[in-house]
């Protein structure tokens, strides 16, 4: 099985994500985590603010429903419902 590394969606980084800042979303028939930025520990703070952000503008279909954004620790090879949520680190960066 091929793998890709994920970057830091901070446009001036070029190293490797460690956090997944994502909220639960659903259709009504599938569920998983929606992603909203991918950051390395440098670029944490930033990148969740961004994604806050681009949340409070996301406007879901009728179908869909999309949670809270929350950071995961980002672990390559495993399933959304595998990630470990980092709440502790959530309240030190929440608008």
């Amino acid at each position: 099985m091929s793998s890709k590394t994920v970057c830091c969606s901070d446009p001036s980084c070029t190293e490797p994500a460690v956090y997944k800042i994502a909220a639960p979303w659903s259709n009504g028939v599938f569920n998983e985590l929606k992603s909203f930025g991918f950051a390395c520990a440098d670029h944490l703070g930033p990148v969740f603010k961004q994604a806050e952000s681009r949340r409070k503008v996301y406007h879901p279909t009728e179908a869909e429903t999309v949670g809270v954004i929350g950071i995961y620790k980002y672990e390559p090879g495993k399933r959304d419902r595998q990630l470990q949520r980092l709440s502790g680190l959530e309240n030190n960066y929440r608008s």
